[in-house]
Formats: structure tokens, sequence, C-alpha cells
């Protein structure tokens, strides 16, 4: 197994709730508050910047703010956003940059296998009020059961150069039209083009 087919069971496995990871080596996670400047990603602007890739990450996505950096490795780091945190109900997106070892076909395969295999999850059709996928990014919407509970949950996964750039949503398939809104408005606009 390469090291990131690795990174990428690790990255799906921590698919089961905000905060918590199923890392052999846990990763680090920094609250966003306290991310000043690292080897791996400084304060810029309004943003973060991820120093070996170059990519900014943005201070929210639409009303989603950033709540926590995760660094997984060198160059291989993800952000959190979420409006509470994740928890009585609410989504998260998770903003992952790292150096892709694989093709965009393969590893879309990968994910989309993992998914399907740890969160005896179901391939579904994007739920009414969320985009189509973009032409420029590989992805998909599935039932999963993530933390015992039912999930929808969704990747979007682009390759830029060396880099891939992975968004990942997850929010219980219960939802309040509040949760479903805010998340659709925060995924119009695709977090994995490059900034």
């Amino acid at each position: 197994m390469t090291f990131g087919a690795l990174r990428l069971l690790l990255a799906v496995a921590a698919l089961a709730a905000p905060g918590v990871a199923a890392a052999q080596t846990p990763p680090v996670s920094i609250p966003i508050d306290e991310v000043a400047r690292s080897d791996e990603v400084r304060r810029e602007g309004d943003g973060y910047r991820h120093l070996p890739s170059n990519f900014l990450f943005p201070a929210s996505l639409g009303a989603m703010p950033a709540r926590k950096l995760i660094v997984y490795g060198p160059a291989d780091v993800s952000i959190q956003y979420t409006l509470k945190g994740g928890a009585a109900g609410d989504g998260w997106i998770d903003l992952y940059v790292y150096r892709k070892d694989v093709g965009l076909a393969e590893e879309t395969a990968m994910t989309d296998e993992l998914i399907l295999d740890h969160y005896a999850a179901k391939r579904i059709v994007a739920p009414t009020g969320f985009a189509q996928a973009v032409k420029s990014a590989a992805g998909g919407w599935y039932d999963a059961t993530i933390g015992g509970k039912p999930h929808v949950t969704h990747y979007q996964l682009s390759h830029h150069g060396e880099w891939a750039v992975k968004a990942r949503f997850s929010m219980p398939v219960d939802a309040p039209a509040d949760v479903r809104d805010r998340a659709a408005a925060a995924l119009a606009s695709p977090p994995t083009r490059w900034r």
C-alpha cells in the first residue's frame, strides 16, 4: 500500500465525526485561533496559506467558519469548517491539501471504495438544493453510517499539478433546513478549486 493509499484510508476513516481520528499516528489538531505560522501553514490576510503547495485556505466556506487545522504529515493538512463544531445536528466540511501520488481516476475509485466499505454506504444523487458536481472535480454523494448514525456524505476531489485538493462534507440525514442551506451555499462555489 502506498503512503497516499494509507493516507486516504485514514482520512476516510476520520469521517466518523469531527474531532475523531482513526490514525495509527494521531494527527496534530490546532484550533484555528492558534494558527500563526508553522512549517505547513501560516495566517495570511483572512485565510491560511499552505506553504508547501501555496494553496490558500479561506477563512470560511460560505457561513461555515474555519475551526481547526489538522496536520497529518509533511505537506498533508486539512482545515475543518463548521458553524457549531459539528455537534447538535450540524454539518461540517474538511478541506484537504496534500501531494498526489496516484492519478485522479485511481484516487476517485479508491475513495469511493473506502466510503462504501467502511461506512456501509450507498451511492445517491445530490440531495435537493445542492449543486451538481463541477466538471473539474471528481466526487460522489452517499448515504452512510457515521458514528452509528445515518448521515449524508459527499466529497469533491481535484488535482492541480502535483497537488490534490479534496473537500469532504457530512451532515446528519435529518439535519434541519438551516444546516442543509448553509452547506449547499458553502459547496456552491467548489472548495476544491485552486486558490
